[in-house]
């Protein structure tokens, strides 16, 4: 049993990278562009993990960037088998710390990182009145900093905090009438692909990537900031996956362009 359990575990990896493969193949590659551009994330390493290389690309070359963070990471050890010798506002700390670093890693000026510190896990259970109070604060963001190009995670990106930010940042885009550059970055629809089914049927229409090979190495050394993540914490649990981490360790990155 614990053979085919490993065999198993191999199948699965092997499709995922077949997939990834065949989305790179299908996708239109394209630079990066000069525009200032803002990224919002669920959570602390989303941000890397799907436009890591993207964000060192543009700050090599000046480009203003930012990065908002819309939850605190509070839950990132739910379903740990026993309980964490670490109080929620350590956990919360820690996980801002390994988000300044990863981003200092990748060129991202310290001013320039935001923490909306809204639950974990639960910006899908906002009441009406608070969620028209985060569409509120991302539009004030988005007057004060002025992009030209915004970065949201997949509309189906199977974590509910993931669907639900790119919900909540298209909502206040629209209030504001945003006539720039809407991106949709890959994080969990990578991992588990039967939520890119969509993609499939429409023929990888508006699929794109970057390649990302000059600046790959200094991606991966952002990652490693976020040891919470992948560093075993109680009975070798891990937060994500143990593999999850080199999933992304390629030489693109795959954006689909919202119309």
């Amino acid at each position: 049993m614990a053979g085919l359990s490993l065999l198993n575990k191999i199948l699965a990896v092997w499709k995922r990278q077949a997939f990834r493969q065949k989305l790179y193949r299908n996708s239109q590659q394209i630079g990066i562009t000069q525009k200032p551009t803002v990224v919002f994330a669920p959570h602390q390493d989303d941000e890397t993990l799907g436009c890591g290389g993207l964000i060192a690309l543009k700050c090599q070359q000046k480009v203003p960037v930012w990065v908002v963070f819309l939850t605190d990471g509070r839950a990132c050890y739910t379903g740990a088998p026993g309980e964490i010798a670490m109080s929620t506002e350590a956990l919360i700390q820690l996980r801002q710390q390994e988000a300044k670093a990863a981003l200092q890693s990748l060129g991202v000026s310290a001013n320039n990182i935001i923490f909306l510190k809204h639950q974990d896990s639960q910006l899908g259970l906002l009441a009406d009145s608070q969620r028209q109070a985060a569409i509120a604060e991302i539009q004030q963001l988005l007057d004060r900093i002025q992009p030209e190009e915004v970065y949201v995670p997949y509309f189906n990106d199977m974590h509910g905090d993931h669907i639900e930010t790119n919900r909540l940042v298209k909502t206040a885009l629209d209030a504001n009438n945003f006539g720039g550059d809407v991106w949709q970055y890959l994080v969990w629809s990578l991992w588990r692909y039967d939520y890119l089914d969509d993609l499939v049927k429409n023929r990888f229409a508006n699929l794109y990537s970057v390649g990302i090979a000059p600046v790959r190495g200094q991606k991966n050394e952002a990652l490693k900031a976020y040891q919470s993540q992948y560093v075993p914490v109680i009975q070798n649990f891990t937060a994500l996956p143990k593999t999850f981490m080199r999933f992304f360790d390629y030489p693109h990155e795959l954006f689909v362009k919202s119309t």
